[in-house]
Parts: C-alpha cells; structure tokens; sequence
C-alpha cells in the first residue's frame, strides 16, 4: 500500500471486556481503505471505505446499530472532505441509508457541477430531503427496522426507563461509543477526511450533530500555494454540541500545522476546548479527535481526548498488519477536563507529479484552409 490510513471507533467509555472486537473491527476498516488504495483510488474512496466497515458493525454508533431518537428510530449523520478540491459533502438526520458515508461522498462530488438556471449544489442535506436525494442518486434505501440492532434496542429501552425513574437528561456516559471517522493521505498526497454518527442516545427528532456540520466533524486541506504548510486532515467525535460550537475540526487542523504538532495538540484541546468561552458553564466537555499533518514522504498522526477512552487504528505503506491503541485518559485528570494526546510518524512513497505534454499544431494558411469556407466581404 502507497499512503496512510487512520480510524477511531470514538471517544466516550468503551468496554474492556470486548476490546479484541474493536481491534478486529479498527484492522477490518484500515485494511478495506488499504485495497482501495492499492487499486489506484484516492484518499476519499479509501476513508469512504473505511466507514462503510464501521458502519456495518453494530459494535459502532453509526449505520446498523447507531443509537435510537426519543421516537425509536435511526438517524444518521455523515461528512467527508476532500482536501485537495476543499469540497465538502454531507447528510444530517437522515433515515433508511444503511451507509450516510456515500450519500455524503455523493453531495461532496457534486460540488463541482453545475446546475441549471445557475443554481448551486447543496453541500448538506438533513431528513426527507436527504434521502429523496439518496434514492434519485441510485442509494438504495433500506428499512428502519433494518438498521436497528439487539444491542440499540436495549440500551434504548435503558435510557427511557431511566429518564422516567429519575427525570434526568441523559447522562452521555452510558453511551459507549460516539461518532466514527477516518483520516487518510493517499500516494499523490492527497488529503481526506471523513465521519459518521447515529448521534447520542434518546436525541430529539431531526437534531444534526457535529458529523454534519461544517469545520465541526471533518476537516482536510492541501495548501498548494505554499509548499512550506502541511497538509491536514482531522476527524472529531464527542458530544456534537460541544464540538459544534467550537468547530474543533478545524480549530485542530490548524493547530497541526505547528512545527511541534503533539504539544500544540495538546494546547489545543487544553484552552480552544476545556477552557473556551464557547463551553463556559459546561461542567464535562467532551472531545475526542484523530489528524494526520502530511509534508513531502513524511507524516505525524496524532490523537487527543478529554474522554476516558478512544480507539483507534492506522496503517502505512510498507506495514502488513494495522496497528491498534485504546488510549486512556490517566486517572489523575477527570473526564471533561483535561486531555491526553498521543502520535507516531510514518512515511509514504509518492507518485512523481505528471507532466503534461502539449502539442504545437500549425497555423492555419492558405495551403491548409478549408476548402468548404468562403470569405465575407
């Protein structure tokens, strides 16, 4: 494989007694994005791929098995982001698409067609809508029955008995997992970044989380007109409203870019996230985050949360097996308050940059006119 490709199953509390599972399902989704890149796709059909995977699992809250609204049923969110065009694609709140990734990847495309009577394509599309959208665009539409799991349903019928006994709103930890996304680099250096969610548990009807908001889930830029600035991507996950509001995706693109990226990680997730005055009054503030900075055949991937735990995987070129971290937030720091970061470097072998060869033709003289063609006087 020519490139590199992170996922995280998200940040929140996950279950140390099924961990081998989640790193089957991290190797599963870096090795499908590996084949894609194998064959000659890009950095945005390899994180496509890659959700696709997470989203087929009802170990993640995203696709089959992503938490149920107060009503009972399943609404997605999704965005990808290709960071050579800066195209943005994505769906909100949207029912019966099995993967919101590729009605994402879809918008995202069609950015850069027109349509008629000069009006511009849509970059977000949420509920009816969206998946009127889908099906004009060939996605098949599935049942909602079909994207519920056991397992929803259970921890469905949980939160409700428990909001009734104590009338509380719901407490975001006894969601295991949150939103799931990928970051990759592909062998041109090309960036992409994509996330998906089924959103937090007993959420009201039609509310968007941070997977379809712009510069909240997703991020991923290539700066072409400075050669000195790294190419980035990031992907988020957390409470959608505490990322919203701070457009972490973004906020932590940039701080990638620093010479020193780990510690400015760190900075960042410390006084844009735990301390901004965008959350002031937010007792627990709860982020996670995987970015990959990328400059010439070499790269940093980085992860940060303020949760207790996040997993995550990653591939490079020249490695045969993915590798997998569950990272914990130490026990001196309390959840919502402090972050913990981690990263490793890696190398990628890039295609050498085309060329274009232009053909000179003739001018056209009298020798080689039409002879069809009359002259007006």
């Amino acid at each position: 494989m020519s490139g590199f490709i992170a996922v995280h199953l998200g940040a929140g509390h996950h279950n140390k007694d099924i961990g081998k599972d989640y790193q089957k399902l991290c190797h599963s989704a870096c090795q499908k994005a590996a084949t894609i890149l194998n064959q000659g796709g890009n950095a945005t059909d390899a994180v496509e791929a890659a959700v696709i995977e997470l989203e087929n699992s009802q170990l993640t809250n995203a696709g089959y098995g992503s938490n149920l609204t107060w009503d009972g049923t399943v609404e997605c969110d999704a965005s990808i982001m290709n960071g050579q065009t800066l195209q943005f694609g994505a769906c909100g709140a949207v029912s019966n698409v099995r993967n919101p990734i590729t009605l994402a990847k879809k918008i995202c495309n069609k950015q850069s067609e027109g349509l008629f009577l000069g009006r511009i394509p849509p970059c977000i599309l949420t509920g009816v809508g969206a998946r009127r959208w889908a099906e004009a665009s060939g996605i098949e539409l599935v049942s909602d029955i079909s994207l519920i799991s056991p397992n929803a349903i259970r921890k469905y019928k949980h939160y409700k008995k428990k909001l009734k006994r104590y009338c509380e709103h719901y407490d975001l930890k006894f969601s295991p997992l949150d939103t799931v996304g990928a970051v990759c680099v592909d062998s041109s250096g090309v960036v992409a970044a994509a996330a998906s969610s089924g959103g937090v548990s007993l959420k009201h009807s039609g509310r968007v989380g941070q997977a379809a908001s712009f510069a909240s889930g997703v991020w991923a830029a290539v700066d072409d007109r400075d050669a000195s600035v790294p190419s980035v991507a990031v992907c988020t996950s957390g409470c959608g409203e505490h990322l919203i509001r701070t457009q972490l995706a973004k906020t932590v693109a940039e701080s990638l870019k620093d010479p020193c990226p780990t510690t400015s990680l760190a900075r960042c997730l410390k006084e844009k996230f735990c301390e901004s005055p965008l959350l002031c009054g937010v007792p627990e503030k709860l982020a996670g985050a995987i970015g990959l900075r990328h400059d010439g055949d070499r790269g940093e991937f980085l992860w940060g949360h303020t949760t207790p735990t996040m997993c995550i995987g990653y591939l490079s070129c020249g490695e045969a097996r993915p590798k997998y971290v569950m990272s914990y937030l130490p026990a001196s720091v309390k959840s919502g308050t402090g972050a913990v970061v981690g990263g490793v470097s890696f190398s990628i072998v890039l295609k050498p940059p085309q060329t274009i060869q232009w053909q000179i033709l003739p001018m056209p003289t009298d020798d080689n006119k039409d002879p069809n063609q009359t002259n007006k006087t």
